[in-house]
């Protein structure tokens, strides 16, 4: 239920791609999906006489944010959409849960229209977010809120569903109370009344419980708690977080194994992780533990965003039935051989391999960890938070880790610029151009996200005397090219375009003649910025520059006190988005023929680039080489 670019974001499909898709699904053998394409048309089939039909402008839009769901192609098709989808899906037997319970939280937002006429109660909310009456939860305590969301699973079923297989989420991400164990007690009151009210129409249909609430906010005890209370006759776990990188709560201390129905999955990325990632060594070693268990029904994968990951696609393809390749390194040779040419074959086989120590340095970061903070892309995003200009111990400790699990892996990312620039130099079939392409992608990637944890170490250092002036300047003017370059590769693949991925919505059929400014609300709010060309010069570039300029105000000033980000931040991302809001997309456009031409030349310069960052020589050493 995002938007920005085609290929990572499944609302953005028409039907000839959901179909490919779905023949895609079928050819690797798997048999669920959970089809996610934003804004459903639930309400108006459910409460015809409450709630219209929008044209193209969403009452409940929130403009220029994550909750701008105005429409880019008209409601009603939408319906068709989703009915000819599920229907070629149940065609070739796949299957397809119905979500039941507290919906209004997740993708089904409440229409004003609704909350206008009905004016539900609400369960008390301790927090911020979620805080719109779109977006809260009915007070499930009373019946007819209950009846009205089992109305909308109901109505799912008959427009578009079949009552086969159930799914909910439970209160995820919500807190009532700020008291831990009254959150808690509402949670399973919560659970335990959606399981009671779907067993009284469907008493025999498996219904699946998903993890994602237990990974954020529950503790293993309490998971192995909820156990005692429900039937493992016609219940799973659904727990799509098992690559968690928090070692305590997880599957293997909840009480599952050996003893309750579950489903081992992959989270493997948010939103805005749009690159080839992955803690292989924790999935290998815990898919192990799913494949000895009995009780282990399946295996999934839940990403945020689609075919940002090829490597990571095939994987769980491979694995799922028979996860016999549970180490990535005795997979590969299996996907180089079945995924290139012949003459192709070897080459790229050994270009993955020595990604690899690449790929593994980002990764689903587990919550309730000391490392959260590395959740989202924050590369792209350095002022609109305080980890990069406030370096106070909780900041600092977060870089440091960072720096210390990546340092050595990092060494080889120069040095894979430079094979993958002579690939580029010679003729590239259509898989191993976007794998290239891909593999370049996450390198730029790694390098920035390398950086950005080192520089606020290297200005701690430079604070306590350890380091000078004409150092931070020469790396905050290597950083300012590395992003520049960036861009660069991007734009050699109209993939990564915004200006590309609006025209294709455009000329699929009838499109909002004013969407530019819904998906440049979508793609750039600080939640799902990503890997987007045109979003490097109007965003990106111009808040790294006032992030430097902060720095070297402060040294040159030899103001030597403690790092805090200053609240002129918020007036210069303010500034910044204001421009890019008024400014055309097209504006912007990238000049695809000649950045593919640049390509083995880009790479190039990114080698040398990323050597002289990540060897964090002096400015004065460095100045003899432009380029940019």
């Amino acid at each position: 239920a995002h938007r920005s670019l085609e290929r990572f974001q499944a609302e953005h499909w028409d039907f000839p791609q959901w179909k490919q898709e779905i023949d895609w699904l079928l050819k690797k053998r798997f048999n669920l999906f959970m089809l996610r394409i934003g804004l459903d048309d639930l309400f108006q089939k459910a409460f015809p006489e409450l709630v219209d039909y929008p044209v193209w402008k969403v009452p409940e839009t929130i403009e220029g944010s994550y909750d701008d769901r105005d429409l880019f192609w008209k409601l009603q098709y939408r319906a068709e959409l989703r009915k000819k989808i599920l229907d070629y899906a149940f065609e070739r037997d796949l299957m397809h849960p119905e979500d039941v319970g507290t919906m209004t939280h997740w993708y089904s937002r409440t229409p004003k229209a609704f909350l206008e006429a009905v004016r539900p109660d609400f369960l008390p909310q301790s927090t911020a977010g979620y805080s719109d009456p779109t977006g809260r939860v009915w007070d499930i305590r009373q019946d007819g809120n209950l009846e009205r969301y089992f109305h909308l699973t109901e109505t799912h079923i008959r427009a578009y569903g079949k009552p086969e297989l159930f799914h909910t989420i439970g209160l995820a991400e919500r807190r009532c109370y700020q008291d831990p164990e009254a959150n808690h007690a509402m949670k399973r009151y919560t659970l335990r009344r959606i399981i009671r009210r779907l067993r009284s129409s469907w008493p025999n249909a498996p219904l699946l419980i998903a993890s994602w609430d237990f990974c954020m906010y529950w503790t293993p005890d309490e998971v192995r708690e909820l156990l005692k209370e429900l039937d493992p006759a016609n219940t799973l776990i659904f727990d799509y977080t098992s690559d968690t990188t928090n070692d305590y709560n997880n599957f293997t201390n909840w009480g599952v194994l050996g003893k309750f129905p579950w489903i081992f999955g992959i989270f493997h990325a948010f939103e805005s992780n749009a690159d080839i990632r992955g803690d292989y060594a924790t999935i290998a070693r815990r898919l192990e533990t799913a494949a000895g268990d009995p009780f282990c029904k399946g295996m999934v994968l839940w990403p945020e965003n689609a075919h940002a990951d090829t490597l990571m696609l095939e994987y769980v393809a491979a694995n799922a039935w028979n996860p016999s390749l549970r180490r990535i390194s005795d997979f590969l040779p299996e996907f180089c051989r079945k995924r290139y040419a012949s003459e192709e074959r070897g080459e790229m086989s050994g270009i993955w391999l020595r990604a690899l120590p690449i790929i593994q340095m980002r990764f689903f970061i587990g919550p309730q960890t000391d490392h959260a903070a590395l959740l989202g892309e924050n590369i792209f995003r350095v002022i609109m938070y305080d980890m990069y200009s406030t370096l106070n111990y909780d900041n600092l400790k977060v870089h440091s880790w960072y720096r210390k699990t990546t340092e050595e892996a990092a060494k080889g990312i120069p040095e894979f610029f430079a094979l993958l620039a002579s690939r580029a130099e010679k003729p590239l079939s259509e898989f191993a151009r976007r794998d290239l392409m891909d593999l370049a992608k996450m390198c730029c990637g790694r390098v920035l996200h390398c950086m950005m944890s080192r520089l606020p170490l290297f200005l701690e250092e430079w604070r306590n005397l350890k380091r000078g002036e004409d150092f931070l300047d020469g790396i905050l003017e290597d950083m300012e090219t590395f992003y520049r370059l960036t861009a660069r590769l991007l734009e050699a693949c109209e993939e990564f375009s915004l200006n590309y991925s609006l025209k294709r919505l455009e000329n699929a059929r009838e499109c909002n003649p004013n969407f530019e400014k819904t998906l440049k609300a979508n793609a750039s709010n600080g939640y799902c910025r990503s890997y987007i060309f045109e979003l490097f010069s109007a965003l990106y570039l111009p808040e790294f520059k006032v992030y430097a300029k902060f720095i070297q105000e402060k040294t040159a000033a030899g103001d030597h006190t403690a790092f805090v980000r200053p609240d002129r931040f918020d007036t210069e991302q303010e500034r910044i988005a204001e421009e890019f809001r008024k400014t055309p997309l097209r504006c912007y456009a990238p000049d695809i023929q000649a950045a593919r031409q640049e390509l083995p030349d880009t790479l190039k310069r990114l080698n040398l680039c990323s050597s002289r960052l990540l060897n964090a020589q002096s400015s004065a050493e460095k100045r003899t080489t432009t380029l940019f």
